[in-house]
C-alpha cells in the first residue's frame, strides 16, 4: 500500500510492504497466519516554483486529437470516418459532408494528430494574400476558388502567415 501525505510545506511518500508471514498456532483445530507490514519513508520533497505561462491555445472545443487513417501532412483539410481522419479533396462527393478541420501536425497512419476546427492558424512558411481560403486538391488550402467539385470556403487569410478558420457548408458546383 502506498500513502502520500501532504503537509503545508512538503509531500511525504510512505510505502508499506508485506514482510514474511508469521504463523501462530491456535491449537489442534486451526492455524492463524498474520502478515506484518513495514513502513518506510522513501523521500520528502517540496513544491517547486511554477513554470512560465505557455502559449495560449485555441478556445475549448476548437481543436482536438484524432487518429490518422493514412499518412497525413500538417496543414491539410481532413474528414473523419470510423474514428480515423483522412485528407479531403474538393472533388470527394462521398466524404465532403464529413469535413472535420485542418491538421496542425503531421502523422503516420495509426498515430495521433491535432486538428483545428475554428480560430486562427499561423505558419511562417505561408505567403497568403489577404482574402478567402478554399479547400483544394488532396486537402490543400488554396486561394483559387474551384470551378467544379465542391466550393468549400474555409476562412480567410488576414496576413501572409495567418488565417482565420470559419468553415462553411460545401456547395456542389456540378
Amino acid at each position: 500500500m502506498t500513502d502520500t501525505t501532504q503537509t503545508a510545506e512538503a509531500y511525504v511518500l510512505v510505502v508499506e510492504a508485506a514482510t514474511d508471514p508469521v504463523l501462530v498456532e491456535g491449537g489442534e483445530d486451526y492455524v492463524i497466519t498474520l502478515e506484518q507490514t513495514e513502513s518506510v519513508v522513501i523521500g520528502a520533497g517540496e513544491q517547486g516554483p511554477p513554470g512560465p505561462q505557455g502559449i495560449p491555445g485555441p478556445a475549448g472545443g476548437s481543436s482536438l486529437q484524432c487518429l490518422a487513417g493514412e499518412v497525413v501532412s500538417a496543414l491539410r483539410v481532413l474528414y473523419e470516418l470510423d474514428g480515423e481522419v483522412f485528407a479531403l479533396d474538393y472533388r470527394d462527393a462521398a466524404h465532403i459532408d464529413l469535413l472535420l478541420g485542418v491538421s496542425l501536425t503531421a502523422a503516420e497512419a495509426g498515430q495521433l494528430l491535432n486538428v483545428q476546427r475554428t480560430g486562427v492558424i499561423e505558419d511562417g512558411g505561408w505567403s497568403w494574400q489577404p482574402g478567402r481560403i478554399w479547400l483544394g486538391i488532396d486537402g490543400q488550402l488554396t486561394q483559387t476558388s474551384p470551378v467544379d467539385g465542391f466550393d468549400v470556403l474555409l476562412g480567410a487569410a488576414v496576413s501572409a502567415t495567418r488565417i482565420t478558420l470559419n468553415i462553411q457548408d460545401p456547395i456542389d458546383l456540378e
